[in-house]
């Protein structure tokens, strides 16, 4: 039984939880919004949000630069703990996630693999990258379960061991070639680290679609989701189609988390820590759980983007440098209390 099923007290209700993390996702937009390392601070925030007159460079600043970010960020962040809520539970394990099963390394190579295409040493349009993050994704998923399928042991674990295995080759292949594609090897460094500069305000339009589409599938089968994580004979006794809904919330989590590689890069432990957080506030019923982790996943991302931008001026430091220091106690901090 998985940390998702184990009967646990959370301090909130579902009501009480949503509105919470609603609060602190707003306030952790505003906050990104005022942290960089150019001196636009808290006034000429709102000053340019209200309409206020403000220096053209402070204008500039707010929204070309850190609305886009902050915009991008909460979508990233909610993808990712969407899509690591929804393998915590089709795998039954709490300690599964996007980037070690394969599914982030996969996606990763299909940018590569796009950016070769192009030719150059650019990067196509965000788009075309995000089909040839989800087709390659896809496509490593299918092949880990395969190998997790052939092996004598639990099923799940060998998911887990395969997973790390194929994803580590597709990762090395995928860095090799990324190199080629990409002259600038600064690029690459921020491709394989995560960082939201990656992509412009209109490019969030694609992962918020796909945001969007593969939430609200999951919430409608959200009670599905529930008697998954119990395991696939109660599944099965309880009248969910085990099979065909594993392929269509898996493949859902390989979109939401291929769309969000081709548009950022590698972004680690949001995926693996906020579902823990998620449920540890509302409860585990997926109803409730998967806006949660939307909501949270965006809000830890915009601070965590907003902390990286101010440390280390002017440049900064890759956002996935940031999520690793802050994610890795979180998670030492979940296991211990198991």
């Amino acid at each position: 039984m998985t940390g998702a099923t184990r009967a646990r007290r959370h301090p909130l209700g579902s009501t009480a939880g949503l509105a919470v993390l609603v609060v602190f996702t707003l306030f952790g937009g505003l906050v990104a919004l005022c942290m960089g390392p150019s001196g636009v601070g808290i006034g000429d925030v709102f000053k340019t949000l209200t309409g206020g007159s403000v220096e053209p460079h402070v204008e500039t600043i707010v929204w070309t630069v850190r609305v886009p970010r902050v915009v991008l960020g909460l979508l990233v962040g909610a993808a990712l703990s969407v899509a690591g809520l929804l393998i915590q539970a089709l795998l039954q394990n709490d300690l599964a996630e996007p980037y070690l099963i394969g599914v982030g390394p996969g996606a990763l190579l299909g940018v590569t693999v796009a950016a070769l295409v192009a030719g150059a040493g650019s990067m196509p349009a965000a788009g075309v990258r995000a089909g040839f993050a989800f087709v390659f994704a896809l496509g490593v998923a299918v092949i880990v379960f395969g190998f997790a399928q052939r092996t004598r042991e639990a099923v799940i674990t060998s998911v887990l061991l395969a997973g790390i295995a194929i994803g580590s080759f597709v990762s090395a292949g995928a860095t090799a070639m990324l190199h080629v594609a990409v002259p600038d090897w600064a690029d690459v460094i921020r491709w394989l680290l995560g960082d939201l500069e990656l992509s412009e305000l209109s490019d969030a339009l694609l992962l918020g679609g796909v945001l969007v589409l593969v939430g609200g599938v999951a919430f409608v089968r959200a009670r599905d989701l529930d008697v998954l994580t119990l395991g696939e004979e109660a599944a099965w006794l309880s009248g969910v189609a085990v099979r065909p809904t594993l392929w269509l919330l898996g493949t859902g989590a390989c979109l939401l988390a291929a769309a969000a590689v081709a548009l950022t890069g590698l972004v680690g432990f949001v995926g693996l820590v906020v579902p823990h957080l998620a449920r540890r506030l509302v409860g585990p019923r997926h109803r409730v759980a998967l806006p949660a982790a939307a909501l949270l996943g965006g809000g830890l991302l915009v601070l965590a983007d907003g902390l990286a931008r101010t440390l280390h001026p002017p440049a900064g430091l890759p956002l996935g440098v940031v999520t690793a220091v802050l994610g890795a106690p979180v998670l030492l901090a979940l296991v211990l209390r198991r």
